[in-house]
């Protein structure tokens, strides 16, 4: 898989590791078991595949599982500061909106009357869609998407005429709930982590995003890509350059990586949680990383700065699985998050006390 400088490339990884002082929100308290967990965006094939990944992730027990969305509050906060995926959230809140009208003044206390609802009768179709209509309109992403999951995965074969005619009315076609996001058949969520859910019986998924710093993150990025493009530009004018050097041994630093973990023939998820990986995958999402600071012709500078701010988004993330984790006396914890997260956040864990970190590969 040879390397390549591209700005699509790096845009759906988040990560990079820091060392961080302890959280001030960790109080004294029994130690907290975090599983963070190096997934895949896109992931294919068919749900046999994955059977071994929630088998796994069950066995560990975990009381809790967080996801890579937003809180609802967070949601709206991000959005006043127009934050990257604030387009595709307004759009994804006007089709509901158009379907259903907007959220009512007690939209919270509607979401508190479901889940109540789904514990005495978890078959009670009709239920369940109000409650995923009451998270859409309050901008529970993470979980509106678990209730949709279920439904249609789920519940939806035993539908009779009238739940299927209230579905529609409700929610539209499939094909649209698919265009706005709400079914994503292909993420790990639908894959994996919500069926880790389902099969728990846990009543939901945890919020644990942290966008506060899209803004720096964006301006960081861009910069280091407009030194990027001048690099690639000497060394393209000059094949003999030290740009040119520099670059080739960022692709064979990859390419060289890619070979060996494909030699150790690595199941699933195992390759992306790999010591190896997470090397690489900075370099791809960094444009070669810290591996290459300092080499002739690489923006040291500017790309130190986007690991900073990417690994503050992972301080805010950290911060709030403990801060909730805490709240619910969990012992176990498992964390779905992008694989470019997991070294850093795992680094970021092992500085809070009463925190232990478990390895995807040690389970």
């Amino acid at each position: 898989m040879p390397f390549v400088f591209h700005r699509s490339f790096v845009k759906a990884a988040f990560s990079l590791s820091l060392l961080v002082l302890a959280s001030p929100l960790v109080k004294a308290q029994d130690s907290i078991e975090i599983l963070v967990v190096a997934s895949s965006h896109s992931n294919t094939g068919t749900p046999d595949k994955y059977r071994p990944i929630i088998d796994k992730l069950k066995n560990f027990r975990p009381d809790m599982v967080f996801g890579e969305t937003l809180s609802p509050q967070d949601e709206r906060e991000a959005q006043k500061q127009n934050y990257w995926g604030t387009a595709n959230s307004l759009k994804r809140l006007a089709y509901f909106e158009g379907l259903n009208g907007t959220a009512s003044k007690n939209v919270d206390k509607q979401i508190t009357k479901g889940y109540l609802a789904l514990q005495q009768n978890e078959k009670a179709h009709q239920k369940r869609m109000q409650l995923a209509r009451d998270l859409v309109l309050s901008q529970d992403r993470g979980n509106a998407e678990y209730q949709f999951f279920v439904l249609t995965q789920y519940q939806m074969p035993n539908f009779n005429p009238a739940d299927q005619a209230r579905f529609t009315k409700m929610f539209g076609p499939l094909d649209s709930l698919k265009k706005v996001g709400m079914l994503r058949e292909k993420s790990e969520y639908h894959k994996i982590f919500f069926p880790l859910v389902y099969e728990l019986k846990h009543p939901k998924i945890y919020a644990m995003d942290c966008q506060k710093y899209d803004a720096q993150w964006t301006k960081a990025w861009n910069k280091a890509g407009t030194l990027m493009q001048e690099m690639e530009a000497k060394a393209k004018a000059d094949s003999t350059s030290s740009e040119a050097q520099t670059l080739q041994q960022i692709e064979t630093f990859s390419k060289n990586g890619v070979a060996e973990l494909d030699a150790k023939k690595y199941k699933n998820y195992e390759y992306m949680n790999n010591p190896l990986y997470a090397r690489l995958n900075n370099a791809w999402n960094f444009y070669g990383g810290p591996e290459f600071y300092g080499y002739p012709g690489f923006p040291t500078e500017a790309i130190k700065e986007m690991v900073y701010w990417f690994d503050m988004r992972n301080q805010g993330i950290c911060e709030n699985v403990l801060k909730q984790a805490q709240a619910q006396h969990a012992k176990r914890v498992v964390v779905a998050v992008g694989a470019a997260h997991r070294k850093g956040m795992e680094e970021i864990f092992n500085t809070m006390p009463n925190v232990k970190v478990v390895h995807y590969l040690d389970i």
